[in-house]
């Protein structure tokens, strides 16, 4: 019976059974990333952010004999007084642009100028009757109205709502994360040293410093793109001609392109419609228009060869992660997914590095005396 049909089954999983853990540890990685990682995503951030501070923080309670938590808590006034100026400062730009706009468009008659010269540049490009144009986008927005005051409205409130709920939910997993900074920081050394007498924390260990190193990789690859992005987008406003200093207007695009969101489109497109609808400036669009097509390739090409080098994952791997993590994740994928392949990567490195660990261990074992008998 030993030999039968029972027998053979269960010596061909004890022969697969790396290639079973490898199957647990992909569901694993899902199961956390899709039901755990929110719920310690704040406590996670500030271990991060206390890691990273802890050789200033320990400089100052060696040198100073200011506790770490006090240290810390400097540091997070600091950035928040940072932080809040450059988004008063942003804020106040943006203010003043859209003051500016709706100065403009508050002018007799202005609004409908904008709107007969889009219709205009339409029907012109399209071969179309402009009265035509006019008519149709006149009943469109006379429709938009109208179903905005039966359905849109109502509707807002409750969008109001929601926002409100996240917004109080963002608020209250931001309290958490600056309370835990300041109590991590506080204990940091008792809980590294708890820590470091868990049976599994090298391998921990070690997956964090693989996690680590693609991150890093990841950052560096980024930064390179945005660089050449950023230089691109200042050539091709100065070949344009349309800004006398296209040097921050260049930066700042580029730092656009690095938002997932947002891209260099943000900025470009609009700026096109402007030169082409009012100023007839068609040269200058054109310039502006490849321009950000080239952007958008250059980004196309080298942010899957730089990424997966960099990361030593294949870039259709990349690729792959980015479209199923907005599939099982939702919008959070598309950091989500890839960073699931890392983690993934890595736990199958520790997996398959377990046979060289133990037989390492059993001839330590058993030599008496370990370095002694040298």
């Amino acid at each position: 019976m030993k030999n039968g049909n029972g027998g053979w089954l269960m010596e061909w999983i004890r022969k697969e059974k790396k290639n079973w853990k490898k199957m647990g540890i992909i569901i694993g990685v899902y199961l956390g990333m899709k039901y755990l990682l929110p719920l310690v995503v704040p406590f996670l951030i500030a271990a991060v952010v206390v890691h990273g501070c802890w050789p200033l923080l320990r400089y100052l309670k060696e040198r100073f004999r200011i506790r770490p938590a006090a240290s810390m808590a400097v540091l997070l006034i600091v950035a928040a007084v940072v932080v809040g100026t450059g988004c008063v400062l942003l804020g106040r730009s943006l203010y003043g642009q859209l003051r500016n706009l709706c100065r403009f468009l508050n002018r007799p008659g202005q609004a409908e100028y904008v709107l007969y010269e889009c219709c205009d540049s339409v029907s012109r490009f399209f071969h179309i009757d402009a009265g035509t144009v006019h008519r149709f986008v006149t009943e469109q927005m006379e429709e938009v109205r109208v179903q905005a005051g039966q359905i849109m409205l109502p509707g807002a409130f409750g969008s109001s709502w929601q926002a409100v709920k996240y917004l109080g939910g963002f608020g209250a997993a931001l309290l958490v994360t600056l309370v835990a900074v300041l109590f991590l920081a506080a204990d940091y050394e008792r809980i590294r040293e708890a820590a470091e007498s868990w049976s599994f924390y090298r391998q921990l260990k070690c997956v964090a410093e693989g996690m680590r190193r693609s991150a890093g990789g990841y950052l560096r690859a980024q930064l390179l793109i945005m660089s050449l992005i950023m230089l691109l987008c200042t050539l091709g406003i100065w070949a344009a001609g349309v800004l006398g200093n296209p040097i921050p207007a260049g930066i700042g695009i580029g730092l656009l392109d690095a938002l997932p969101v947002f891209g260099t489109g943000t900025a470009f497109v609009p700026w096109i419609l402007i030169l082409v609808v009012f100023r007839k400036d068609y040269r200058a669009a054109l310039i502006l228009a490849l321009t950000y097509g080239s952007c958008v390739l250059l980004r196309e090409l080298l942010e899957p060869r730089l990424v997966g080098n960099r990361l030593g994952v294949l870039p259709v791997l990349i690729l792959a992660g980015v479209y199923g993590g907005v599939k099982l994740y939702g919008a959070a994928g598309i950091l989500l997914g890839p960073l699931s392949i890392l983690l993934i990567r890595e736990l199958w490195r520790q997996v398959d590095e377990e046979p060289e660990h133990k037989e390492t261990e059993k001839k330590e074992a058993s030599v008496p005396g370990g370095d002694a008998s040298l």
